[in-house]
């Protein structure tokens, strides 16, 4: 399960569909189990209300004789092993019924109450639920239900519940799964069409299953879209690139105007303004240069040249390469790389590297140390070159990458603010990515996180 899920939108949903449904089962399934019950009690009530009546009138009928023996053929003759009654006489003496004596927290008026009784030949009191009545000459008769059946028909009735309920839960638990499943599958095709386009793949499209729903819809509107967004960056990269290709010729040709007419003047003043102007070339030269890079990176130029090779060599050579220019400006070169192999484009990964350590040489003033640094991190290789200068405020740290834009306030030096732009252009053209932070205990850090090289 991926990180994170339990935190997700997707995950919120499910719970929530979930819960509701177990709600909603459990409120049914607790209305039917209390309609049952009560179901069951008023049926107890109905027949113990009808037993009185009907004793009642026999009473008024025959007297307390016919009484009592209405009393003893019902018990005697009628299959209802539930049947309580009782008939007490003006002194509270037992005169008929099938309990050992009237209770003595029982009333002479009970409309419904439900106690528990002992009964003539019984060993354990009883629940039941009786009610009662005064008849003529201070007479009471008492009539009631033994609920053992009743209770044990509830007792079902309450496992039938719980077992529902678990079922339910399980069921509702599959159907959210499902469903979040299901969402989560199609937010997925948008996400991989996201992904795609951040790493630079602009002919990336949303998958879409013809279904016509609203996801379908939506994939269809963002695909409109991210083919008007592909024809619109063609255009603007087709215009720069063919742009910076053709203000090369002129750069140079002015370049060596400047540089025959530096050899043919003599006057100092004159010689300095086209020197001058000769350095102002080169760095529109390589200003031109850097565009076309990143260009043509942007595009995908190159992706075919991607080969597999070792990061421990290729950062020893660049520390050797770079080693005496960063002695002179009064820096060590340190190197970390275990056995870690990339699948990528060597003299590009190169580029990238050698910008960073250009921009650590450059910008990194007071510091003595850069360290060039490889480490494995799952499935990816992080690829830092860190120096130990001033470093950057914070709140500048996501405008460094941007083109042409230069900390100048932060940090000194010349350049078109192009370097950074380049090395981020290069890790998406690898399918990685650029991260810019600080340093420890001071300083700053660029790290490239490239996918490791799959055996």
């Amino acid at each position: 399960m991926r990180r994170g899920f339990f935190q997700s939108t997707t995950f919120r949903l499910a719970l929530a569909l979930l819960l509701v449904q177990v709600a909603a089962l459990a409120l049914g399934l607790t209305v039917i189990h209390r309609f049952t019950a009560a179901t069951i009690l008023s049926d107890a009530r109905t027949a113990a209300e009808v037993a009185r009546d009907d004793f009642a009138e026999e009473y008024r009928q025959e007297g307390e004789a016919g009484l009592a023996r209405a009393i003893r053929d019902r018990l005697a003759v009628r299959d209802d092993r539930n049947f309580v009654v009782l008939l007490k006489g003006p002194d509270g003496a037992a005169i008929a019924g099938n309990l050992k004596q009237w209770p003595a927290t029982v009333g002479d008026g009970e409309r419904w109450r439900r106690i528990s009784l002992f009964r003539e030949g019984g060993l354990a009191a009883e629940e039941m639920g009786i009610v009662t009545t005064r008849l003529e000459d201070g007479r009471v008769l008492l009539t009631g239900e033994v609920l053992e059946a009743q209770a044990q028909l509830a007792r079902a009735s309450q496992a039938a519940f719980l077992y529902a309920l678990a079922a339910g839960v399980l069921l509702a638990a599959i159907v959210a799964w499902v469903a979040a499943w299901i969402l989560a599958r199609r937010v997925d095709a948008f996400a991989r069409a996201a992904s795609a386009i951040a790493a630079g793949k602009l002919d990336a499209r949303v998958e879409r299953d013809e279904t016509g729903d609203a996801f379908d819809r939506l994939g269809t509107s963002i695909n409109a879209m991210l083919e008007r967004i592909e024809a619109l960056v063609s255009e603007l990269r087709m215009v720069t690139d063919s742009m910076a290709h053709d203000l090369r010729s002129p750069v140079s040709r002015m370049k060596a105007t400047l540089e025959q007419a530096l050899g043919r003047t003599r006057e100092p003043e004159a010689t300095a303004a086209l020197a001058t102007a000769i350095d102002e070339a080169d760095g529109l030269h390589r200003l031109l240069d850097t565009a076309l890079e990143i260009s043509r990176a942007e595009a995908g130029i190159g992706r075919d040249q991607f080969t597999r090779f070792a990061l421990a060599p290729l950062l020893e050579d660049l520390a050797e390469v770079y080693g005496p220019l960063a002695e002179d400006e009064g820096f060590a070169i340190t190197v970390a790389a275990p056995g870690i192999d990339v699948l990528a484009h060597r003299e590009m990964l190169l580029r990238a590297l050698s910008n960073l350590i250009d921009n650590a040489l450059k910008y990194a003033v007071g510091g003595s140390t850069i360290r060039l640094v490889a480490a494995q991190s799952g499935s990816e290789v992080a690829l830092s070159v860190s120096d130990d200068g001033p470093g950057i405020p914070d709140e500048q740290m996501g405008e460094v990458a941007r083109r042409f834009v230069r900390l100048d306030p932060a940090r000194g030096g010349s350049g078109a603010g192009l370097g950074l732009s380049l090395v981020e252009t290069i890790a998406h053209m690898h399918g990685g990515k650029m991260m810019i932070g600080r340093a420890d205990p001071h300083g700053m850090t660029v790290t490239l996180r490239l996918p490791i090289a799959s055996d």
